[in-house]
């Protein structure tokens, strides 16, 4: 079963609360990292009390703020790379 079907499958009922995943989000593949983003993005559509949506729209910032972390890391190792490379005189 796709990781994607897996991960909608566990926010199937309008009254559950989304659980947390298992690792820590530092932990997490890029991939589990995008699907626990979907299964938040979609809880957070659900009519759930304020206090609920308040906790999700916490861990959904986590998310965002680790995707960006590790989009601003990716980015600086490509270019610590091109420059080592222009450096040695390569292309």
């Amino acid at each position: 079963m796709p990781a994607t079907a897996r991960a909608q499958d566990r926010v199937t009922q309008p009254d559950e609360i989304p659980e947390r995943p298992k690792f820590q989000l530092g932990e997490m593949t890029t991939a589990e990292l995008a699907n626990e983003r979907i299964r938040l993005e979609a809880a957070l559509r659900r009519p759930f009390s304020d206090d609920i949506k308040t906790l999700l729209s916490a861990r959904l910032d986590a998310v965002l703020a680790e995707q960006d972390e590790r989009a601003r890391s990716r980015a600086e190792s490509i270019a610590a790379a091109q420059a080592r490379r222009a450096a040695a005189g390569g292309t």
